[in-house]
Formats: C-alpha cells, structure tokens, sequence
C-alpha cells in the first residue's frame, strides 16, 4: 500500500513540475502603420527558442484581419517578423499579438 501512494505521488509530482510548463509568451514589438501591422518576435534568452503566434490589424471599415505563424525557430539573439497588410482606402488603427514561445531544446 506505502508502495501504491509512494508511485502516485511521484506520478503527480512528475506531471505538475515546471518541466512540462513549457510554453510562455513571447516579446512581441508591435508597429501599426496605416497599411501594415508588423510584430517583431526577438529572442533574448541563452537557448534557441520556437514560437507561433497571431498577428490581428483592426482597418478603420473593415473587420479585425489576421496572419498565423507556426514553429518558427528563433536561434540565440535571433528574431521573425510578421505582417498583416490592407488597402489603401481601409487604413489600420490599432494592432496587437498572441505569442507563445517556447525553448527549443
């Protein structure tokens, strides 16, 4: 029985520690211009790092537009861009990104 609770302890242990913990958000630079939302994705730590992540553009007459990006590995002092483009006669006023990152190896 001792040997029972002893295993699903460890078992509970094993799968709240912060090694599966894995994911956290990214630095996202955002940059609203009148046809462009770019969100720049550096990477400041010591180890290479994976991300994916949304970029959204609110245009003054339209719905919120979107681009995705997945896995993209960001090596030591690396860093991605992505974008989000409209027309002339629908200028961007507001831009945000969802990023989530995490360590490569």
């Amino acid at each position: 029985m001792k040997l029972k609770a002893l295993f699903i302890a460890a078992i509970l242990t094993a799968m709240t520690s912060s090694a599966f913990a894995q994911f956290f958000p990214g630095q996202a630079f955002v940059t609203v211009l009148p046809l462009q939302v770019s969100a720049q994705v550096r990477n400041p730590y010591m180890r290479p790092i994976i991300c994916s992540g949304q970029v959204f553009g609110q245009p003054a007459y339209s719905p919120v537009l979107t681009t995705f990006f997945a896995e993209q590995f960001i090596p030591v002092g690396g860093y991605r861009f992505a974008y989000v483009q409209t027309l002339p006669h629908n200028p961007f006023v507001n831009g945000w990104a969802n990023i989530h990152c995490r360590f490569a190896f």
